[in-house]
């Protein structure tokens, strides 16, 4: 499968899993919508890697990414104070800042190979650029001025505040560490969505939850693993077609559609 192929099919995978996450109240949209919706996320993380690594322009990748970021979050918190009280809940949803930050992470890994000391200070910008934005935020909120924590979030996302959390996060730069090794990116991928994923479903069915809630409808993100032979499948081209900012568009505007449909339905 080239790149375009896995993208076409993350998008479709992606549009189900949104479907369920907007309309589930609704009592019509059967489960399994969000289950293989796991395997979305994964393959745009993966696509990205594959993507930086032959990408003309880093800083304009980038810079292209922390744009759509910022217009994302800026998006979702505009449509929620127009539409507010959705049966749905919010729009948690922008994967760009988790991308955005995948790909920060691995500049700062290949600079750290290239020369030690300027990527020392390149990590020690970037973390301490993070943390300082994060309890900043924190103190905000905290402090009652909850605009000024949206507007900093939105302009610097972080780890512990973008879709996905630090779990996500890594998972980029793991696929690109590894993009050279199909066997390696597997063995990394297995240990990540099912050493990780798996064992949050088991300890729930361990403390006393049944196997139906543990494994199917509260800790399902373990089916992520389905998502491999995606990965197995890739040819290492970009595809006969580019549609470059098919998804830059897509996902923002079919999330800001469906919540927008969403609060015309009763709860």
């Amino acid at each position: 499968m080239s790149s375009f192929a896995l993208k076409i099919t993350a998008l479709l995978l992606m549009l189900l899993d949104h479907i369920y996450q907007f309309f589930a109240f609704t009592g019509m949209i059967p489960i399994w919508f969000t289950w293989i919706g796991r395997l979305s996320a994964p393959i745009f993380y993966f696509c990205m890697a594959q993507g930086l690594a032959y990408t003309h322009s880093r800083k304009i990748y980038l810079a292209r990414m922390y744009l759509f970021s910022v217009v994302m979050a800026s998006g979702n918190l505009l449509l929620t104070a127009i539409l507010p009280g959705a049966p749905s809940g919010d729009i948690p949803n922008n994967i760009f800042g988790s991308l955005l930050l995948g790909a920060v992470i691995i500049v700062c890994m290949e600079q750290m190979a290239k020369d030690r000391q300027k990527g020392q200070l390149l990590w020690m910008y970037f973390l301490g650029f993070e943390l300082a934005s994060f309890f900043i935020g924190d103190m905000l909120t905290r402090a009652g001025q909850t605009v000024a924590a949206q507007i900093l979030r939105i302009l610097v996302p972080t780890p512990l505040t973008v879709e996905g959390g630090v779990f996500f996060v890594l998972l980029g730069p793991l696929f690109y560490y590894f993009r050279l090794s199909k066997k390696k990116t597997a063995m990394m991928y297995l240990v990540f969505s099912l050493g990780l994923c798996l064992t949050s479903s088991i300890a729930w069915y361990a403390l006393g939850m049944s196997v139906w809630d543990a494994f199917f409808r509260v800790q399902y993100q373990w089916m992520m693993v389905f998502a491999l032979p995606f990965f197995w499948c890739y040819n290492g081209k970009k595809g006969k077609y580019s549609l470059k900012y098919l998804f830059y568009l897509f996902y923002p505007l079919h999330i800001w559609a469906l919540y927008a449909l969403s609060t015309l339905l009763p709860a």
